[in-house]
């Protein structure tokens, strides 16, 4: 790829379900000149970035290293760079915790931390290769006043503020 490309950054962000908060980062980071990765789960929820040829929509599930894996390496071979992860994609888990189905739990911390977790994992030796990177984790203000019926994403989120934190130490040697 010519040097022009490798200027213009890459931005894959997962939960770009329309009316959310990917779906707008999406159009954000285009409209400021990024070629942006758009993945979702399912592709009906994309349809409108998928209609502009600006975006690279991608069906992706967080909690499959197989999905995960088969379009980070598409979307190097497309591009030959990941510049930035947002790490958006996340589930609401709602009710009180002495009654929550341990597997809705489950659910959620496999989406909401594990998912976060598969992608940079799946991103990072790119970017160490490259010297450089930014991986961007979507927490919550519930962390802060955690209320009743929403403990197990508040304890999500708060898992993943934690590990982000420790990613910051251990990637800056890396650049990213």
């Amino acid at each position: 790829m010519g040097s022009s490309s490798d200027e213009t950054p890459v931005v894959l962000i997962t939960g770009c379900s329309q009316g959310g908060i990917g779906h707008a980062l999406a159009r954000e980071f285009s409209a400021n000149g990024c070629r942006v990765v758009a993945t979702s789960r399912s592709q009906k929820t994309m349809t409108e970035l998928e209609k502009d040829s600006k975006f690279f929509v991608q069906e992706l599930d967080v909690q499959s290293k197989q999905s995960v894996s088969k379009v980070v390496s598409k979307v190097i071979d497309k591009f030959g760079q990941i510049d930035v992860l947002v790490n958006n994609a996340g589930v609401q888990c709602i009710g009180p915790l002495a009654e929550i189905p341990i597997s809705a739990m489950d659910y959620t911390f496999n989406t909401n931390v594990l998912g976060s977790m598969r992608m940079t994992q799946a991103v990072v030796p790119h970017m160490a290769s490259k010297k450089k990177g930014k991986i961007v984790n979507i927490g919550s203000i519930s962390i802060m006043a955690p209320g009743p019926w929403a403990g197990v994403y508040t304890a999500s989120k708060a898992a993943l503020h934690a590990l982000t934190d420790t990613l910051r130490l251990e990637l800056k040697p890396f650049g990213i």
